[in-house]
């Protein structure tokens, strides 16, 4: 007998995920975790990776498969009859988070980031993901967009200001922005920002693994974070040493340099309705060189010890961390499916 999941993989191999059998909706479902998929975690999925049609573009087939997966919730940004998606959701008992692209400069309009959020409340959700855009061209790491500490904080201004352009949006529509901490701002920098302007509708998208890259401790960026989590993209990272510095990637949960179940409690600490959201990205691992100067251009006071004590402990946490480049395209998204449940069975066994 065709099961679900059989139908369903089967139905994007051939893309025609939205033609859904009554057979394949009425096969039993897994067990549903309390922990939700980032839409960055099935990234090969909704781009279509080797299929004819991608997932991004039919959500119903989008929520049923990571339904099969057991996913209790998604962060995602929705297509189609936005009625009819959010009531089958609602009847699959899964929740919802939305995303908002930011404006690119404060000329920019807005209506683009309005259109997101009122589509995240007609989905029932109140809270949106979002980032601030980094300067073209750049791939929005801070030690590969900016030449120098003043064009970072120039930028860093203009950031804020279009944050705070759109903040008026999210009180009038009802739906909170999550600011993601993206390898941009350092964690002091992003609670200062976030407490200064002190409003509801502005809180923190907690990325554990982020300011890794910038050398900042996971432990520490979630508890000085917590106070004003809004939404989070939990991640194990593992490490490793390359000739230009080091190696930066997410694995399994447990098997890196973090305690999951440690950092979830203290966001969740922080805000005991957070929904938890894994984003373990299925990809080649990022290089963060640190051996070269401009890598230290657009941070203040940072040393050679700095330097010297992170060189000792990536040699000590140093694993073989997972390539999937080399994959054939139904390899990786065999591998990026088996990375979600994997993780999904940790949410079951750690998440309440």
């Amino acid at each position: 007998m065709t099961t679900r999941r059989d139908f369903l993989m089967a139905g994007a191999a051939a893309g025609l995920v939205s033609t859904l059998s009554s057979e394949a909706l009425a096969a039993p479902l897994p067990p549903k975790t309390a922990m939700g998929i980032a839409s960055t975690a099935m990234a090969m999925h909704l781009n279509g990776l080797g299929v004819a049609k991608p997932m991004r573009d039919d959500s119903m087939a989008y929520v049923e498969y990571c339904r099969s997966l057991g996913a209790g919730g998604l962060q995602f940004t929705p297509t189609g009859d936005l009625k009819k998606l959010r009531r089958r959701m609602e009847q699959l008992g899964m929740w919802f988070e939305g995303e908002a692209r930011t404006p690119g400069s404060l000329s920019e309009d807005t209506a683009a980031f309005e259109k997101s959020l009122l589509d995240t409340k007609a989905m029932g959700g109140n809270v949106v993901r979002t980032v601030s855009r980094p300067p073209k061209g750049t791939s929005g790491r801070r030690y590969e967009g900016f030449k120098s500490l003043a064009e970072y904080t120039a930028w860093q201004e203009e950031a804020n200001a279009i944050i705070l352009k759109c903040l008026p949006i999210a009180e009038k529509i009802g739906v909170k922005i999550a600011l993601e901490n993206h390898k941009d701002r350092l964690v002091d920098e992003h609670v200062e920002f976030i407490k200064k302007t002190s409003n509801e509708y502005l809180g923190a998208l907690v990325d554990p693994g982020n300011n890794s890259s910038m050398l900042e401790d996971p432990t520490e960026v979630c508890t000085k974070l917590a106070p004003y989590v809004l939404s989070c993209s939990l991640k194990d990272m593992g490490v490793a040493p390359y000739e230009d510095g080091f190696l930066l990637s997410e694995v399994l949960f447990d098997t890196g340099v973090t305690n999951q179940a440690q950092l979830w409690s203290i966001l969740k600490a922080g805000n005991p309705k957070l929904n938890c959201l894994h984003e373990l990205i299925t990809r080649d691992p990022l290089q963060v060189p640190y051996f070269k100067p401009e890598y230290w251009a657009s941070y203040p006071n940072r040393t050679a010890i700095d330097l010297a004590t992170h060189i000792q402990w990536v040699k000590t946490k140093a694993l073989k961390l997972p390539y999937v480049s080399q994959l054939t395209p139904q390899e990786r998204l065999q591998a990026e499916e088996d990375n979600n449940r994997k993780t999904l069975d940790w949410g079951r066994a750690h998440i309440t």
